[in-house]
């Protein structure tokens, strides 16, 4: 580990408590709130100001302490799980689309749904206790596509109907560091073909002609809670992140998770982006590096296209980056300009074109939804509220909507009522003399929210990760608002 490296540790752990803790709501009223349609609430929107007018600018200060001087309280549920209702607090109607015993979705950039086939229902994929199941998105009905518990789904592809999903082998060492056999099924015949075997790493994306997996790997890492062998956890789909601050008292989730984060981008292990050849299960190894690699995407478009980031501290990385199947046009997609400045969570949009991604100006202060074109390089910075500041953003399949997924006080935004799903639809910011417009320049737009589902029962811990349907009518995600993980779908109009 470097000097610069091993300060920036000793910095993280000696920093100071910030004040003013964010309000929640009790848990028990949040819960009745969340589940009852009969409940007579008001519908309740975020105080925005009128259409043409742009909030006043930077977010007030509201971070939590950075200790947590009792544990963790997760969000209370009894009775049952509700199949259906319709939001009090927004009007909006919800579906539990996962069985009784629960179920997960793939991460918020994966595909989960299949190209459409004439006689052949319209389907998306999901995790159950069962295994790997289909859900009809006209009769919401399951159907169980691989009964196996060890399967773990990865993503489905553009081309054809097909499912890929890993079975890893049991040991000791992290998920990472497991082999893994690699299969693709087919949705409609349930013809199952082996791929190959990766014996370390995971694989993360398929290419849009479904020639070629995409994935990567760290060699020698250790987990990032230590003394947990594997920190995944199922029930959050991440490590339960402990730290101590300076003065030995636990630090809050998020910033526990800071302080790992940090140790892990400083231990520089050396890893891999690889490709696997589908017809012939070769693996061949595409970009090697000391940064700290994640979200390895393909383009749902151009089968030659790649993003990937430099995972850590973001204020520390440059994040953002993209490059050619054959590592070549290797460059960044985003720069930073001032101290502090985050981005991150990046996806490609529908065409493939652009890269969109969580944007602040500085960190937890000004928050946009940003894009960039790959091939021209115009900019879009769409302006986002700290309420509606979310762990994940996603877009809808003709681009002209986006969804947040929200994000609870302890989170970089530290929005005092930021608990919600939310629709963000974008508004043009016209300038008095808009001739001066420059196209080289980034173009300015606002985006006006509408709440969707009230997710002040969930804990965030468990993150959303919300998509939308091909047809854009409704969102999916998952939460623990009722307890166990489920997987959810909110009708983007409101209910009748």
């Amino acid at each position: 580990m470097t000097t610069s490296r091993r300060l920036a540790l000793k910095a993280l752990l000696a920093a100071p408590a910030l004040a003013t803790p964010a309000l929640a709501a009790p848990a028990g009223a949040a819960a009745a709130r969340s589940a009852s349609p009969q409940a007579a609430a008001p519908l309740i929107e975020p105080p925005l100001p009128p259409e043409g007018q742009v909030p006043a600018w930077p977010a007030p200060n509201t971070a939590p302490p950075s200790t947590q001087e009792t544990p963790h309280q997760a969000p209370q549920w009894s009775g049952p799980v509700p199949r259906e209702w319709v939001d009090p607090r927004t009007g909006h109607r919800i579906r539990r689309v996962s069985p009784d015993g629960g179920g997960g979705k793939p991460y918020f950039y994966k595909n989960m749904f299949l190209p459409a086939k004439a006689g052949a229902p319209d389907l998306m994929v999901i995790s159950t206790p069962q295994g790997i199941s289909t859900v009809d998105l006209k009769t919401w009905a399951l159907s169980v596509l691989v009964p196996d518990q060890n399967a773990d789904l990865m993503f489905t592809g553009r081309k054809g109907r097909n499912v890929y999903y890993s079975v890893t082998e049991p040991g000791e060492a992290q998920l990472m560091d497991r082999a893994k056999t690699l299969y693709v099924i087919d949705a409609d015949t349930r013809r199952v073909r082996r791929i190959g075997r990766i014996p370390n790493g995971q694989v993360n994306s398929v290419n849009a002609d479904e020639t070629l997996l995409l994935g990567f790997v760290a060699y020698d890492s250790q987990p990032l809670q230590p003394g947990v062998g594997d920190p995944r956890n199922r029930r959050f789909d991440q490590a339960e992140y402990e730290a101590a601050g300076p003065d030995g008292k636990p630090l809050n989730f998020a910033r526990a998770k800071g302080v790992r984060m940090l140790q892990r981008w400083a231990a520089r292990y050396p890893m891999e982006i690889f490709v696997i050849d589908m017809a012939t299960g070769e693996r061949r190894v595409i970009h090697k590096t000391n940064e700290w690699i994640g979200h390895t995407q393909f383009s749902p478009t151009d089968p030659d296209r790649i993003i990937f980031c430099h995972e850590g501290p973001w204020h520390r990385v440059d994040r953002m980056w993209t490059m050619k199947v054959d590592g070549s046009d290797l460059r960044k997609t985003h720069q930073r300009t001032m101290n502090f400045e985050i981005f991150g969570h990046e996806w490609f949009s529908p065409d493939g074109r652009q890269v969109l991604y969580d944007l602040q100006t500085p960190r937890g202060q000004v928050f946009w939804v940003a894009s960039v074109d790959l091939e021209t390089g115009k900019r879009v910075y769409r302006r986002v509220e700290q309420n509606d500041w979310s762990v994940h953003y996603n877009v809808s399949p003709d681009g002209r909507m986006f969804a947040g997924d929200g994000g609870d006080g302890d989170m970089v935004a530290h929005a005092p009522d930021g608990k919600w799903l939310v629709l963000l639809r974008p508004e043009p910011i016209v300038d008095e003399d808009p001739s001066s417009d420059k196209d080289d320049q980034i173009s300015v737009e606002y985006l006006r929210s509408q709440r969707l589902v009230d997710l002040s029962n969930h804990d965030y811990r468990l993150e959303p990760n919300l998509t939308f349907t091909p047809d854009g009518r409704w969102i999916v995600f998952v939460s623990n608002m009722h307890g166990a993980n489920h997987v959810y779908a909110v009708e983007v109009a409101r209910a009748a």
